[in-house]
């Protein structure tokens, strides 16, 4: 395995423990000495690839959009119509909250925070906007084809609006559970968007 494979592992390593950290304590409170002791390492271990907490949750964030990226770009089957693609989108956006429910802490964190930091505001609306471009994409499709209703753009919004909604809820539930289930939740979205009742 080469130098740069281990120093990626070894990062991976970081910021997941990191990120229970963060969900767990909050940002102000953790220190490199915190994620240091939940990765098993050693401070200077934790140091020798983030100088600062700052540089590790702008990382942590970084990360987060380029795997929510990978997750748009999975390959869905192209002939599906749209209203049965926003159906698939939305599913598989929903479930990642619920297998990786430090995913929804830690947007819920990044929110509180970005009232704070201009930094965490752009990453913030950065991701925001890539999702709503997406959600927007597939209602547009969804128009044309006349199985989807209303302004593509404030389609998008609303369902990104419901989403995080749900995800904030998850939160701060105890168990990290969403509030309803997933398909009802794919349900009000769907309807949100005009699709008919199947």
């Amino acid at each position: 395995m080469t130098r740069q494979k281990i120093d990626e592992q070894r990062k991976q390593q970081i910021r997941a423990a990191a990120t229970r950290c963060f969900v767990r304590r909050g940002y102000a409170p953790t220190r490199l000495l915190d994620i240091a002791r939940e990765a098993g390492l050693s401070k200077g271990g934790v140091y020798f690839h983030y100088r600062a907490k700052e540089q590790l949750f702008h990382d942590i964030l970084d990360a987060q959009l380029a795997t929510l990226q990978e997750r748009w770009a999975a390959a869905l089957p192209p002939d599906l119509p749209a209203d049965r693609l926003l159906h698939e989108v939305a599913l598989a956006h929903l479930k990642t909250f619920v297998e990786h429910p430090d995913e929804a802490r830690l947007c819920n964190l990044l929110v509180t925070m970005s009232g704070q930091e201009q930094e965490f505001r752009e990453k913030l609306e950065k991701t925001f906007s890539e999702m709503r471009a997406r959600y927007a994409e597939v209602v547009r499709r969804g128009v044309e084809e006349g199985v989807l209703a209303g302004d593509p753009q404030v389609v998008a919004r609303g369902i990104v609006g419901v989403v995080y909604g749900l995800a904030a809820q998850a939160a701060i539930d105890p168990a990290g559970r969403l509030p309803i289930a997933v398909e009802q939740a794919v349900e009000l979205i769907t309807r949100l968007a005009g699709a008919r009742p199947a």
